[in-house]
């Protein structure tokens, strides 16, 4: 079992390597050979990391923005971004299709509890996850909408409403019936 020093240090330099970091890439296979046998068993180990969406306790109307604020957020603080873990982590595994499919599912469950969709095809989620996924990725992969051209209350006013929208469009969940 590793300590958490070391376990650290492997973490640390994935996340790196995530981010195209050459020079993290030639020490990735030495940390993972000292404390791992492969890449395939630190990936089983760490496992792809939650998306912490469910925390929202908003009214519905509300969360367009506050998805959106979640973003800009991290981005501010330069928090690592839990959907770009999630890609990369996806990328890089020794599995990628059975990873893919994993965070999608944890996604789409995540996404259609928090807006109540119900549909078989969980369309809504698909639709809000995905512009999530875009947003992150456009501002802190390609520097879209930089802080010094546009403000944050300026791209939540743009960028909410469109995701509100495609909450909005997703029927609310059934009340349940009292039984007589």
């Amino acid at each position: 079992m590793l300590n958490s020093t070391a376990l650290w240090e492997v973490v640390l330099s994935s996340m790196l390597v995530s981010v195209g970091s050459a020079i993290a890439f030639a020490a990735m296979p030495a940390l993972v050979m000292k404390h791992y046998r492969s890449k395939a068993e630190l990936f089983n180990e760490m496992g792809p990391n939650e998306i912490p969406l469910a925390e929202l306790d908003l009214p519905r109307s509300q969360l367009g923005r506050a998805l959106v604020q979640k973003i800009l957020t991290r981005r501010e603080h330069g928090v690592p971004d839990p959907l770009l873990v999630a890609l990369s982590h996806s990328c890089e595994s020794p599995d990628p299709q059975r990873t893919r499919e994993e965070i999608r599912e944890r996604l789409l469950i995540h996404v259609s509890d928090l807006i109540g969709d119900t549909t078989p095809d969980r369309r809504h989620a698909s639709a809000v996850a995905c512009q999530m996924l875009g947003l992150a990725e456009g501002v802190r992969g390609l520097g879209l909408f930089p802080a010094e051209s546009i403000s944050r209350d300026e791209l939540l006013d743009l960028y909410g409403p469109l995701v509100q929208q495609q909450i909005d469009a997703c029927p609310p969940p059934e009340e349940p019936h009292p039984t007589d």
